[in-house]
């Protein structure tokens, strides 16, 4: 699979945006990229903006040329969002964007995830915990379930008691609240505080 940077016409104001933190990489708020298959010689252009700390695709956001049935270009978009999509974004150099005085720029003019068969074959533990994080924020689930967690998590860290620890009340009030263990709290809390709910 090959990744590069999608440029189009007219898409001026999409580069006048800051950069803004996505597990613990920058993004632009908005951004196309266009992936190919060697193999099969499909192509597609993504549009992707960043809502809330996850990837979101406006509608009809995922265009596929080198299918010809409408089912198959839908699996394929399917496909996308599920792996390719994060896998690119994963995979992505880490000086792929650059701040300017007018907003963003491609820095990156192309990359490649490796050739691989297992996953566990290319990536060391800070490679797999990116892509997981990244296939979280990618999903649905995302807005319809972590978010609000997060958010709760925020409201309540927020509305604690002052003299308590942060250990206090990750235990007392945020695990009982929100159903999860201390080390998804610990790390609901890391994210709300990348998204700026709190300080």
């Amino acid at each position: 699979m090959c990744v590069e940077p999608a440029h189009h016409d007219g898409d001026e104001p999409w580069y006048e945006d800051d950069l803004v933190p996505v597990a613990g990489r920058l993004f632009p708020p908005r951004f196309r990229i266009s992936m190919r298959c060697e193999v099969t010689k499909v192509e597609m252009c993504i549009a992707v903006t960043v809502d809330r700390g996850g990837f979101a695709e406006p509608d009809n956001a995922i265009s596929v040329t080198g299918m010809s049935s409408g089912a198959e270009k839908d699996r394929v978009r399917a496909s996308a969002r599920k792996l390719a999509l994060p896998l690119a974004l994963a995979t992505m150099p880490l000086r792929t964007f650059r701040q300017t005085p007018r907003g963003w720029e491609w820095v990156a003019t192309g990359w490649s995830p490796p050739a691989i068969t297992k996953l566990a074959d290319w990536a060391n533990r800070d490679q797999l915990a990116l892509l997981e994080e990244l296939r979280r924020r990618t999903a649905p689930k995302w807005w319809s379930i972590y978010l609000p967690r997060i958010e709760k998590t925020a409201a309540i860290v927020w509305d604690a008691p002052a003299g308590w620890s942060t250990r206090r009340v990750i235990a007392t009030l945020v695990c009982p609240a929100t159903c999860v263990g201390r080390t998804q709290a610990y790390a609901d809390l890391k994210t709300a505080r990348e998204l700026g709910l709190l300080p």
